[in-house]
């Protein structure tokens, strides 16, 4: 979602109101989904401190590409690059249970179907970034599927493992 989003600027002044359409409803469910883990969640101010850092981090790369970048190639190639990175490090956070799957020989912590769309949609806007000659969709996105399959992996080698004492490996964590 994310790179898709910084470099709706670059493709929608091509004529390409696709990856703009995409992300704004992308936003609306993050923005919806942000709102319910708030009205549930006990803990609050890691909320308001996660909201918060965000919005900084929002601000300081838009000062920083309309400030330092005279012109709005140079401000589109910084945006895109911070896109890259954010989507790559979007993929990759599903990795951060490998560890519990490894110790535990169980994937009870991963979603199967998350794994799936992740593998589908990047593949997705990778052809999507090919065709369209963007590199900044086609990076992150081959990124996006080799980790996906990756994880389909890691469910394919564990699938019938019966799980180990969960309960003491969670507590490490």
């Amino acid at each position: 979602q994310s790179t898709e989003a910084v470099v709706s600027t670059q493709s929608t002044g091509k004529g390409d109101g696709s990856i703009a359409f995409v992300n704004f409803i992308g936003c609306i469910l993050n923005c919806i989904y942000v709102l319910l883990y708030y009205w549930y969640t006990p803990n609050k101010t890691s909320v308001y401190r996660t909201v918060g850092g965000f919005i900084l981090m929002l601000l300081g790369i838009h000062m920083y590409s309309a400030w330092m970048h005279t012109h709005p190639d140079e401000a589109i190639n910084f945006i895109g690059l911070v896109g890259v990175f954010i989507t790559v490090g979007m993929f990759a956070s599903p990795l951060a249970q490998l560890r519990i799957v490894m110790e535990t020989e169980s994937t009870e912590s991963m979603s199967f179907p998350l794994a799936i769309l992740v593998c589908l949609q990047s593949l997705m806007w990778w052809w999507y970034g090919v065709i369209k000659d963007d590199g900044y969709i086609q990076f992150p996105n081959v990124c996006g599927t080799v980790l996906g399959l990756f994880q389909v992996g890691v469910f394919l080698y564990y699938w019938n493992s019966k799980p180990k004492n969960v309960s003491n490996i969670m507590s490490n964590v």
